[in-house]
């Protein structure tokens, strides 16, 4: 890199952040003497989300500055200018003229080293007094700049520029800068928090009319909010991502859409997205295609999901909810987010009447408040005052994880906090996971007996086929007890518990025809054994319905 040209007219004084920010702008192709002119200028969403929550703090702080000759210019996280304060036509001509007008983009490498870019660019305020500017247009001003982060998200939003005449600099307008970042995000969160409301309230909503269909409801920033067993169960990781793209070329307006989508295991289904807001957040619900179901086999979950997500979560200290029916192993699975060097803090919410309000919150903020990983034990136990102190712990940076049941069935206001974790980690029932269950129950007999027993192919096979409504835990306590009656040689099945010994004719159904048979007994039940109404009800024709009926062996 050509150091000397880049900072050959830079102050002496300059701080390192700003030579360091001179020599990218310099190695980026940027030179001091080049026009702001030349750059392009787009359109500002004046009802965007960050202009929402800034306004009112803006307004307040022009009415702190008007015996000032200071200003504001908000950036969003693009960078580029979308509001410029509440300024005199005086000063809108100079700023005019020396090229800081709304939609330019303000990076390092398109204006150089400003009171935009740098902050932009480190993630921290950064004071930029006249001369330090790169572009010799702009150092007639001296500014303070300051990174607006999502406190939900924890993703620039944008920058807060405070701006004046070159040569009179406040040491004081550092704080009241940052002062007014911290109301700005304060209104994000609100605003956050309103729009995850009425989300979850509209999926609640549509839970409650249409149980039999899989629904699921998608953030603005597409990632799933929430979602019920039937949508976990027949999406994955690349049916997520097609259904956000689905979803973007939905957020052109409000209103329905409509459209038909085949999933990577093969079954055709008929999605509806709802855009719920203007913020972009997505209600999404779907239904098998009968007439057109394809007999591709359901694949089963990834091996490696949750080692990814741990790992993830893990390398970045992200706060992170461990959900999953009880015996799934949620408590295990939360704490090997601790490395060998971390000290792990078991905070149980069901102790909370039994050692008090007061003392159980001192004991997370104290635990929070160091290196520790902190396990929040079923947060899902948790009144909305005690949810309140955790995500503000969470919201600090502290790095919590909490454990609780599935997503479908916690209520709004814990579903809100576990959208606050950036890492999510969503244990799947062992029915869902029954590829798995024979080396489960391999690796927990050579446990029990030290490699002396085995479990014989047609008993593993009759395990696997079973739904383990006690996962995990209760799995384990099968084999346990196994193990105690027959210590070597070959198990039977003949030598497992009595009620283990034979499957339901569920248990042999894939997921999907699962979710049929309890779709058509519950449009069955509401129809009262109508036949015809049953059909209707589900979108189907009379004589669909009869061959689902005989295929699933559903007597009615």
């Amino acid at each position: 890199m050509d150091v000397a040209p880049a900072t050959a007219e830079l102050p002496a004084t300059a701080a390192a952040d700003i030579r360091t920010s001179w020599e990218r702008s310099w190695s980026a192709g940027v030179r001091p003497d080049l026009s702001l002119e030349r750059l392009d200028t787009v359109e500002v969403d004046t009802g965007s989300r960050l202009l929402r929550a800034a306004l009112p703090v803006l307004d307040r702080v022009a009415d702190a500055l008007s015996e000032t000759s200071y200003f504001t210019v908000l950036a969003d996280n693009a960078a580029r200018i979308v509001h410029r304060g509440r300024i005199s036509h005086r000063i809108s001509d100079v700023l005019d003229h020396t090229g800081v007008v709304l939609g330019r983009q303000f990076t390092e490498d398109s204006t150089g080293t400003n009171a935009i870019a740098a902050p932009f660019e480190l993630r921290r305020g950064v004071a930029v007094r006249g001369g330090e500017h790169f572009a010799q247009s702009l150092r007639v001003y001296s500014c303070y700049g300051y990174p607006i982060i999502n406190p939900v998200t924890r993703r620039l939003e944008g920058v807060l520029d405070l701006a004046g005449r070159a040569g009179e600099e406040n040491p004081l307008f550092g704080p009241f800068l940052r002062q007014a970042v911290e109301d700005i995000e304060r209104a994000l969160l609100a605003d956050s928090r309103a729009a995850g409301r009425r989300l979850l309230s509209a999926f609640d909503a549509a839970a409650s009319r249409r149980e039999d269909r899989a629904l699921l409801a998608l953030g603005a920033d597409g990632e799933v909010v929430v979602a019920n067993r039937t949508a976990m169960d027949h999406l994955d990781a690349d049916d997520h991502s097609r259904l956000r793209e689905l979803t973007d070329r939905a957020r052109t307006g409000f209103g329905r859409t409509d459209v038909r989508f085949g999933t990577a295991r093969g079954l055709d289904l008929q999605v509806t997205i709802d855009i719920a807001d203007g913020q972009g957040n997505a209600l999404i619900s779907f239904a098998p295609v009968y007439t057109r179901r394809r007999g591709t086999a359901v694949a089963p979950i990834a091996a490696g999901e949750v080692e990814r997500e741990l790992d993830r979560c893990r390398a970045h200290r992200l706060a992170t909810v461990v959900v999953g029916e009880p015996g799934t192993g949620r408590s295990h699975t939360a704490r090997q987010l601790a490395g060998p060097d971390t000290t792990v803090v078991g905070v149980s919410c069901a102790d909370v009447d039994q050692v008090g309000r007061v003392a159980w919150l001192d004991r997370v903020r104290t635990a929070a408040a160091g290196e520790a990983l902190v396990v929040v034990e079923d947060f899902d136990l948790l009144d909305d005052h005690l949810l309140r102190a955790v995500g503000e712990r969470i919201a600090g940076g502290a790095w919590i994880v909490l454990t609780g049941p599935p997503m479908a069935q916690l209520g709004p206001e814990h579903r809100y906090l576990a959208f606050r974790c950036l890492g999510r980690v969503e244990l799947s029932p062992l029915r869902d996971r029954r590829s798995e269950i024979p080396a489960l129950a391999r690796r927990m007999l050579a446990e029990a007996t030290g490699g002396s027993a085995r479990f014989t192919p047609p008993t593993l096979a009759r395990l696997a086929e079973l739904d383990w409504p006690g996962n995990l835990r209760e799995l384990a306590h099968v084999v346990r007890t196994v193990a105690g009656r027959r210590s070597a040689g070959d198990i039977l099945v003949s030598d497992l518990p009595p009620d283990y010994r034979s499957a339901p004719e569920a248990a042999r159904m894939s997921p999907w025809e699962r979710s049929e048979h309890d779709a058509i007994l519950a449009a069955l039940e509401r129809n009262h054994g109508n036949k015809v109404a049953a059909a209707r009800d589900l979108g189907i024709s009379r004589g669909t319905l009869y061959n689902r009926l005989r295929t699933l062996r559903i007597k009615a």
